[in-house]
């Protein structure tokens, strides 16, 4: 699952001549504490409530308040856990995603995000994550699997995706272990590529925090 299978259409982009009062109702109504800034379909910076409660002028320009040194952005094909790697380390609730030539294609709320990654792994296990890509034709859980038991761990829950226009797959797999040396060695002598990994405790403790956190935001 990537950045541009997250994107909501609910999230409209302000413009930099935009007024704060503006910017401040749209963060009411959509419930998220940050909103991109776009000019003729580029991201040029991203406003926060606080900044623009601070600013204490309603009828003040969105561009008078905008961060726009290091924007935090996405490509539009990175993987949900990069994804979810911006939300955790910046502190976002939204999260703007470009294509390949810069150009804004829609935003990521944080919500939503985690209510999808519960579709890629058990949030509530600890463990690591890596990313895994062949051919269609080679893909083979079993062998997969097979690897991992062999190393003395185990697959908790596995999510493969087809890539477009290609045939090959990209597979997630969620192992029970933070400590997982030994098993990507294996994928590299069975030559399965692995794209990418995630692990260490810290980073999953952060997820499941937030996900609690939203699921009592649903049940008020």
């Amino acid at each position: 699952m990537h950045a541009i299978d997250l994107i909501t259409q609910d999230i409209p982009p302000l413009r930099p001549k935009d007024d704060v009062g503006r910017a401040l109702d749209w963060m009411e109504e959509f419930k998220v504490g940050h909103l991109p800034v776009v000019d003729n379909g580029r991201l040029v910076g991203m406003v926060k409530d606080q900044d623009l409660i601070d600013r204490n002028d309603p009828h003040g320009s969105v561009a008078s308040v905008m961060e726009q040194v290091e924007i935090p952005f996405i490509r539009n094909g990175q993987h949900i856990y990069e994804v979810m790697k911006l939300f955790s380390e910046r502190g976002l609730t939204v999260l703007p995603v470009v294509d390949e030539m810069g150009q804004y294609v829609g935003a990521i709320t944080e919500h939503e995000a985690l209510k999808r990654l519960t579709e890629v792994t058990n949030i509530h296990e600890p463990g690591s994550i890596v990313v895994l890509e062949m051919n269609v034709i080679d893909y083979s859980l079993e062998q997969l699997a097979r690897i991992v038991e062999g190393n003395g761990a185990k697959v908790l829950s596995v999510h493969s995706h087809a890539l477009p226009d290609t045939s090959r797959v990209e597979i997630t797999l969620k192992i029970n272990r933070e400590d997982i040396s030994d098993i990507l060695q294996s994928f590299e002598r069975y030559e399965i590529q692995v794209n990418s990994t995630y692990q260490g405790s810290r980073f999953h403790d952060d997820m499941r925090e937030r996900y609690e956190e939203l699921m009592k935001f649903i049940n008020l």
